[in-house]
């Protein structure tokens, strides 16, 4: 969730700067501002997969511990 947060506010972020410089083109200074919102975008997709990563993981081990216990008293036919 904080990676699908972190993307959304970044997109914001971007969207404003983008709004801001066409709007005052002529005494916009030049510098790091759109290469710390691509940054930022792509650490936030990289959390949102690694959640989702983690959910299934975290899915495939509660099927894997959630396994009857089963103790045979004895094999009738086999």
């Amino acid at each position: 969730m904080f990676g699908f947060f972190s993307g959304a506010m970044s997109f914001l972020v971007g969207r404003v700067y983008l709004i801001y410089k066409l709007a005052d083109w002529r005494n916009f200074s030049l510098g790091s501002a759109p290469i710390i919102i691509g940054l930022f975008f792509l650490v936030s997709v990289q959390l949102l997969f690694l959640g989702i990563v983690g959910e299934y993981i975290g899915a495939i081990y509660t099927q894997v511990m959630h396994r009857p216990l089963v103790i045979e008293k004895e094999r009738i036919n086999f």
